[in-house]
């Protein structure tokens, strides 16, 4: 049975790949997946939010700056950096192709039974996101 690490380092390295199935293939079937932009539920809702970045951000890297292993519990910190290549869709709206590149901080923490990722929250500044990408004016 895959640790809690070793599940969130091949959710991480498929998310590099842009390999959709096997970043859904890290959840359980009844996994929730919270994030600035929503919550998602079980594997499709969680594969149609991977999709939307995925589809939305090529060269995409990830450099994992921190870790943290408690029990089933696995938390990173990362920088995430892609270029903005496909239409964002989001939740509330859709941002059209910018080709910026863009560099975002964030941490997530993922709990793990019987090697499946059952809850996984992510945090990022959505704001950020949307200032680099031009869809929000720069706060001051």
């Amino acid at each position: 049975m895959a640790s809690a690490r070793e599940t969130a380092d091949r959710l991480t390295q498929a998310i590099e790949r842009g390999d959709i199935q096997s970043a859904v293939a890290c959840y359980g079937a009844d996994a929730v997946l919270i994030a600035p932009d929503g919550t998602f539920r079980g594997r499709e809702q969680i594969e149609e939010y991977w999709r939307a970045y995925l589809d939305a951000f090529s060269d995409l890297s990830v450099a994992i700056t921190s870790q943290l292993d408690a029990g089933d519990t696995a938390l990173d910190e990362w920088t995430f950096s892609a270029t903005h290549s496909g239409a964002l869709e989001t939740p509330g709206a859709t941002v059209a192709p910018t080709g910026r590149r863009v560099t975002l901080r964030g941490a997530d923490a993922g709990v793990v039974r019987d090697g499946a990722l059952v809850e996984h929250r992510l945090y990022y500044d959505q704001a950020e996101l949307l200032e680099q990408l031009g869809a929000m004016p720069v706060s001051a």
